[in-house]
């Protein structure tokens, strides 16, 4: 059996100590947003979770660990570094985590520009099949036998209060290339993206704006798991692959909201058999003890 696990949204905050903001870091959308993680994240997401959460990776010791976006805050070198500093202690090697950002990872413009994010998480993005980093770091493809993780971002700059992702057209020729890829025919292909490819909430404000263009893709390609966050909730859907085969879209919560048990922080791991079925188990932090525990145990394939 292979173990993945699946965390997303952690919100890292800067750790003590980090170098304090720079005026120059406040202006525009991260000002606001700065507002907002002064207000309503510091009490919504908890950094004692993800310490909680770190400890219980430690006793899971997956074989692999998986992050689907939304690392930081307000885009902070600090706030990654803090995230970086949770990954060194997680027990799991390097070349077994993967990492993709998220909309709040692409908070303003200059991030990308600068691409600090994949500079920092280069480790954790390393890509198995030729590709020229220079002009596209996605989708990147981790072969770890017997699955294959295609690591696809939907973060861009919104330039507006909007937490809104878009793939686009260049990545998404790349992503159906890859899923057609022979090197991939006999293994689990698990894409990783940190958007819903499907609607849960209404809103375009939040929403993948070119999941249509998404499906399309893997309605010709094909996929066996997609993996997503972003709405800080368990969340299960199906898209459709070739010959109307079934492809399970499963979301999780977020790794450190102190919300109630419904969405209290919680991760994911997925045990894929010989057979080629996958069980998806999620563990949920339970207040009263400070451990996680398993919450749902459900077969996804048979």
């Amino acid at each position: 059996m292979f173990r993945l696990a699946h965390v997303t949204d952690p919100h890292f905050r800067s750790s003590p100590g980090s170098q304090g903001l720079r005026a120059a870091e406040l202006l525009g959308k991260r000002a606001v947003g700065y507002v907002n993680l002064v207000v309503n994240r510091v009490r919504k997401h908890k950094m004692d979770l993800l310490e909680d959460m770190r400890v219980d990776l430690r006793a899971q010791a997956p074989d692999h660990l998986a992050l689907t976006g939304d690392l930081s805050n307000i885009a902070l070198g600090s706030e990654w570094r803090s995230a970086l500093a949770w990954l060194d202690m997680s027990g799991v090697a390097p070349d077994a985590i993967s990492v993709i950002p998220g909309n709040h990872d692409a908070y303003v413009p200059e991030v990308l520009a600068t691409r600090e994010f994949e500079r920092l998480f280069a480790p954790y993005q390393t890509s198995d099949l030729d590709r020229d980093r220079d002009e596209a770091y996605y989708p990147f493809v981790q072969i770890r036998e017997p699955l294959a993780l295609i690591g696809v971002s939907s973060a861009v700059a919104t330039g507006d209060l909007g937490a809104w992702g878009r793939i686009g057209e260049a990545q998404l020729g790349r992503l159906e290339a890859i899923l057609k890829a022979p090197q991939l025919e006999s293994l689990t292909r698990v894409v990783l993206v940190h958007h819903p490819p499907v609607v849960h909430k209404d809103g375009e404000h939040r929403n993948l704006r070119d999941r249509e263009a998404f499906a399309a893709v893997l309605a010709r390609a094909g996929a066996d798991l997609v993996l997503h966050g972003h709405d800080h909730e368990d969340q299960r859907a199906e898209l459709v692959g070739p010959g109307g085969a079934k492809i399970p879209v499963i979301g999780a919560g977020s790794a450190s909201y102190a919300g109630g048990p419904e969405r209290r922080a919680r991760y994911s791991v997925y045990e894929f058999e010989d057979d080629r079925s996958i069980t998806w188990v999620s563990r949920v932090h339970d207040e009263a003890t400070s451990f996680f525990r398993e919450a749902r145990r459900e077969k996804l394939t048979t």
